[in-house]
């Protein structure tokens, strides 16, 4: 199966630099009401209904659409990859979501009573 990079809004830019990452589908078009939170999960959840853990999200346009993208993309797939675009051109970043995040403070705090999760990740809680 083909990579695709689901583009939120096609807006005024040129996203052809994107095309290396995978075939370009776009989720909307055109203006939307940045409050309009319900319409936007409505839109992109049929948008990326066929999504895979491989596609990629480029952020674009309003920060709600841009949310609301990643928070399907990650109930769905347990993981983040996202295109950024940063000094002319995309950057990929990738992210799993398989356990929550634990704070830098406990993760290096070790007293002993260390729990070792499913991945093999070992976080420390303080007692």
């Amino acid at each position: 199966m083909t990579v695709r990079v689901f583009i939120l809004n096609r807006g005024g830019h040129d996203y052809s630099r994107a095309e290396r990452f995978g075939t370009l589908v776009y989720c909307s078009e055109g203006l939307l009401a940045k409050y309009d939170i319900g319409k936007m999960v409505r839109i992109l959840s049929d948008a990326m209904s066929d999504s895979t853990a491989e596609d990629y999200l480029l952020l674009t346009s309003l920060s709600s659409l841009c949310s609301v993208a990643c928070a399907l993309f990650a109930m769905k797939h347990r993981r983040l990859n996202l295109l950024i675009f940063k000094d002319g051109d995309y950057v990929e970043r990738r992210t799993l979501l398989d356990e929550p995040a634990t704070p830098t403070a406990e993760r290096s705090y070790n007293d002993g009573n260390s729990t070792s999760s499913t991945q093999g990740n070992t976080n420390s809680k303080k007692q």
